[in-house]
């Protein structure tokens, strides 16, 4: 299932997540699609009738799926022994299975009667094993012979490689132009669209797809219920024009250059980092200032606080006070200002800490004449 844990702060998907993928593909519509029918007890029945209202889109219908394998091979005129393999690879299916298992017993089926699509299969798999660089999938092949399901479901299966080797904007260009109904799993579609638009920052699209998919979220596989709704919770605090949407970026950037990726766009999302971090750091310096700001005003307006606001300039001011002091009253043979010699020394260091040289032996003669108390 999943061979990497999704973290819920920081959400890579592709590289950082290998996805299982079984090889080998469809359907067997074998005698035992009607005994898995009739084994199911009647309340989960009910409860699939009821899902079925609710969701706005369904599994494919499997019987018609099967009924289209057996008019493409009848038309490309395989042998038997083709024709022997074919059916191996559809008996383990049956009329309840749905998924990327059906795409993948689809993938594999196919491989067996086309060659180019085994081609194709081979390219998707090496890509999961090798870091050669963006290497495109050529799908210029399809014929008139090759039906219309078939070339959906492959088109499906090079845009989810595109998406787990985390070039998103190349599996975009495919997922958004598939049809959901032409595919054997429109899970995979709407989880793989949604993870393109969640590293993209398309946050609208992205939770529009996690909707769809979680519509039958009791019946997709596991990795992808529990991924959707980690995207889902990571999008909820997630705004524009905030910090969070820069490291975004910035991430996103990151991936790019990693992948060798640094044309325009690169250069574009690098100035729009630059100006949103501008932006950002200049609402930051306007709130401090409206805050010493407020403080300032507070203190002025408030007596009680015992401190008192500067003049902006040099002037006399009024007072209520009267203006009276204790008088000093001075021992007989002390001088003013007096000090021990300890403290007197301290007290002259501490002033002349700072001043230049000639200044410091003024005031030290100064205030040793005021000692002798000479006037």
């Amino acid at each position: 299932m999943l061979n990497g844990m999704v973290s819920a702060v920081r959400i890579r998907f592709g590289k950082s997540i290998t996805l299982f993928c079984s090889g080998v593909i469809l359907v067997s519509l074998t005698s035992g699609f009607s005994n898995a029918q009739s084994d199911q007890p009647a309340n989960s029945q009910n409860g699939e009738e009821l899902l079925k209202k609710s969701a706005t889109w369904d599994w494919p219908n499997l019987r018609l799926l099967n009924e289209q394998w057996t008019s493409y091979l009848d038309l490309i005129q395989v042998d038997a022994k083709t024709r022997e393999a074919v059916n191996a690879n559809w008996g383990s299916l049956n009329v309840n299975d749905h998924g990327p298992m059906v795409l993948d017993r689809l993938l594999a089926t196919a491989a067996v009667v086309e060659r180019r699509v085994e081609a194709v299969m081979t390219r998707i798999d090496a890509a999961k094993e090798t870091s050669i660089g963006f290497q495109p999938v050529d799908l210029t092949w399809f014929d008139s012979k090759t039906p219309g399901w078939l070339q959906e479901n492959l088109k499906l299966a090079v845009a989810r490689s595109y998406a787990q080797s985390a070039y998103y904007d190349e599996a975009l260009q495919i997922f958004e132009s598939l049809p959901d109904a032409a595919v054997v799993d429109p899970s995979t579609i709407f989880f793989y669209r949604a993870v393109c638009y969640h590293h993209l920052l398309n946050k609208e699209k992205c939770v529009e797809q996690l909707d769809l998919l979680l519509q039958r979220e009791s019946e997709i596989v596991s990795r992808y219920s529990i991924t959707a709704k980690l995207m889902q919770s990571d999008l909820q605090n997630f705004k524009p024009a905030s910090l969070d949407e820069v490291a975004r970026l910035m991430n996103d950037v990151e991936r790019r250059l990693d992948l060798g990726r640094a044309g325009t766009k690169v250069r574009g999302q690098e100035k729009e980092i630059v100006d949103k971090l501008d932006k950002l750091i200049d609402e930051i310096e306007k709130e401090l200032q409206r805050q010493q700001q407020q403080k300032a005003a507070g203190a002025k307006s408030d007596p009680k606080n015992g401190q008192s606001k500067p003049l902006d300039e040099s002037k006399i001011v009024g007072g209520s006070g009267p203006g009276d002091v204790d008088p000093k009253k001075l021992e007989k043979g002390k001088v003013w200002g007096d000090l021990p010699p300890a403290q007197r020394q301290e007290s002259l260091q501490n002033i002349t800490r700072d001043l230049p040289s000639h200044y410091r032996e003024v005031i030290e003669a100064y205030f040793k004449k005021l000692g002798t108390g000479e006037k």
